[in-house]
């Protein structure tokens, strides 16, 4: 007896399972076939890649990186075959599983952005910069000012020591008075000598008793040639003690300084071998003789009230002055 026929068939090995319901990519795949369009073509103009759009129209997003970007290429598929894209997208966000939410980060390794901490540094070294160039533009301006007030406070009980010293020893005037006397004193025995040979050889020693010390110490080779030789006569004992005691005065006024200050002035000179001739303040009025052995190097202050005569010779000091203190620093040769 045989087995009732209840109508299944069998299906081919190579024949897949019909779907149930529509969706998205075969409606757009419908269409494409609709217009003639091959897939490659649909490719071309959506500028995408075959296997792209084949996934798309197998309703495969998983190959298409997600729903937002099959979104997009269901809206560009729509565009091109001229159909509405809103229904087609509301049933595609039904097929398509909630996505979870995704996290876009942004390196910005590239992009480094100055801190607060490094600007607020470099501030404050620039700011630094600019406060020590003015304190050293002020301090070049105004040293000179400081250094003569410096030295003018502190310098006058040494200066008017030493002054005092240089002045007392470098002064000539005390040699006039013995050139006067010693003249005087050696003309005696001219005029005694027409009373005979005898009496002015007796009196060639009355001059030197009379001289002071240091002249006498000068005046003693010339006493003791008529010691000796009786026959000078007293004209040229009289000579010889002229030109003993002239000769200083002759050293001294070789590389002569004169100073007139014609208002207060601080004033310093030494000489070439280091000496220090004169160093005090000068009060109005007052006029200093010095000498020594040149170069002589100066330092005037209040420039403009002082008179300097060198050898003779006036010296303009407004080359030599500072514009700022009014102090002069030269060297006279």
């Amino acid at each position: 007896m045989d087995a009732p026929d209840n109508g299944d068939t069998t299906l081919g090995v190579d024949e897949k399972p019909a779907r149930t319901g529509t969706g998205v990519g075969e409606l757009l795949r419908a269409e494409r076939l609709a217009r003639g369009l091959s897939i490659e073509d649909v490719a071309r103009q959506l500028r995408l890649a075959v296997r792209q759009v084949t996934a798309l129209e197998e309703d495969d997003y998983d190959k298409l990186a997600g729903g937002t970007f099959a979104r997009g290429f269901v809206r560009n598929y729509a565009k091109l075959l001229q159909i509405d894209a809103a229904p087609l997208l509301q049933q595609l966000d039904q097929s398509l599983p909630p996505s979870a939410p995704q996290t876009i980060t942004y390196q910005t390794e590239g992009v480094p952005f100055p801190s607060k901490q490094k600007s607020g540094t470099r501030n404050l070294i620039v700011a630094g910069v600019i406060i020590l160039a003015l304190l050293l533009l002020i301090y070049e301006i105004y040293r000179g000012n400081e250094a003569n007030i410096a030295n003018i406070g502190k310098q006058p009980s040494v200066s008017s020591e030493t002054g005092s010293g240089a002045e007392e020893a470098t002064e000539p005037p005390q040699f006039q008075s013995p050139d006067v006397i010693s003249n005087s004193d050696a003309d005696l025995p001219a005029e005694e000598a027409t009373a005979g040979k005898q009496e002015s050889t007796a009196q060639l020693s009355v001059p030197a008793p009379v001289l002071s010390p240091p002249l006498a110490r000068q005046a003693a080779p010339a006493t003791a040639v008529p010691e000796s030789a009786s026959t000078v006569s007293p004209r040229s004992a009289s000579q010889a003690a002229n030109t003993t005691v002239a000769s200083p005065a002759v050293n001294g006024g070789a590389n002569g300084i004169h100073l007139i200050f014609a208002g207060e002035s601080w004033t310093e000179v030494k000489d070439g071998r280091g000496r220090l001739l004169l160093s005090r303040i000068n009060p109005r009025g007052t006029e200093h003789v010095l000498q020594g052995t040149p170069p002589f190097f100066l330092t005037i202050g209040n420039a403009a009230e002082v008179k300097l005569v060198y050898n003779s010779k006036p010296v303009d000091l407004a080359p030599y002055t500072n514009a700022f203190g009014g102090t002069a620093r030269l060297s006279l040769e």
